[in-house]
């Protein structure tokens, strides 16, 4: 019996402790912006350096300024959603043809530029990337939104390197902690003619889930948690009803009923500023249609996603 304890003994002496939990990779998300679905996207920003002002929208996943360039040119500069990036190798020297270059322990995708349009991509290593837009409001195509871009990657990358990275801190009712793609059924999706099989597709943040393709040629929904205004009827194809309770627009997206493209919005609980909330947005995109049929799939849609929103 002794030598049977000695046995035991000498089996634990020297064994390494069990392992303990380990934290976020270096280079990921959880790494250089803790939980996505928090990250307060202004944080990332200085106003000042940019010589920008914050703009009216809101957004759970970006922040807008306006930026004034020298030649009396005015950008618009969105900064800090979250999307796939594309597949290959973080260090890779070009995505997609597109440059690569290293920023501190992350790298930064330089896309080329579209008329009046420039975007910067911030790569992080879990196959994650950080949009950074610049769009021309009025002026000159050719007034350097690239430059405008970068200087906005740059400072967001600043900030999540020095730990600046700020977050807003959200009721436990909140759509921001709420995944839309658990909030619609997919079987519901299923009934649209052209999406039998899709998948639901989640952003990184959680707070956008898709169904199909994005194609213009192709049947999608999209269900997206943001914020801003209550929705409003804005135009002559849009209609204010009640939805399994909710107050809800119903709009075909742009006014114009011959594009199949309708959104079914509804206000939650409120955000930010002074009457700001949080809006649960469907869109129904239905090529071959016009956006009235589409907006009878939002419509059906929002019946069965309204019931499992959180309180409100």
């Amino acid at each position: 019996m002794l030598l049977i304890l000695l046995v035991l003994a000498a089996g634990c002496v020297g064994q390494p402790p069990a392992p303990g939990p380990q934290g976020p990779a270096p280079g990921s998300v959880a790494a250089m912006l803790g939980d996505p679905r928090t990250v307060d996207p202004c944080t990332l920003t200085d106003p000042a350096a940019l010589k920008a002002t914050p703009a009216a929208t809101v957004s759970l996943d970006y922040c807008l300024l306006h930026v004034q360039l020298d030649d009396g040119s005015l950008a618009q500069l969105a900064v800090g959603e979250l999307v796939p990036a594309a597949p290959g190798p973080a260090d890779a020297a070009t995505e997609d043809e597109d440059p690569v270059v290293p920023r501190g322990s992350l790298r930064l995708v330089q896309e080329a530029p579209l008329p009046g349009h420039c975007t910067r991509r911030i790569r992080f290593d879990d196959g994650t990337a950080m949009q950074v837009s610049a769009d021309l409001l009025t002026g000159d195509p050719a007034a350097g939104l690239c430059a405008v871009a970068e200087a906005g990657a740059d400072t967001a990358i600043a900030a999540m390197e020095q730990h600046r990275v700020g977050h807003r801190q959200y009721p436990p009712n909140s759509l921001a902690l709420t995944d839309p793609c658990a909030v619609l059924d997919s079987a519901v999706v299923h009934q649209i003619p052209g999406l039998e099989q899709a998948q639901p597709q989640s952003a990184p943040a959680g707070h956008q889930c898709q169904w199909g393709e994005q194609d213009a040629q192709a049947p999608r929904v999209s269900f997206t948690h943001t914020a801003g205004k209550p929705p409003a009827v804005l135009h002559g194809a849009a209609v204010e009803e009640e939805i399994a309770g909710r107050r809800t627009v119903v709009s075909v997206v742009g006014g114009d009923p011959s594009v199949p493209l309708c959104s079914a919005e509804t206000g939650h609980i409120p955000f930010g500023g002074p009457g700001e909330v949080e809006v649960a947005m469907l869109v129904v995109a239905f090529p071959g249609a016009t956006g009235i049929e589409a907006c009878e799939f939002a419509r059906g849609l929002a019946r069965e996603a309204w019931p499992r929103l959180p309180a409100h």
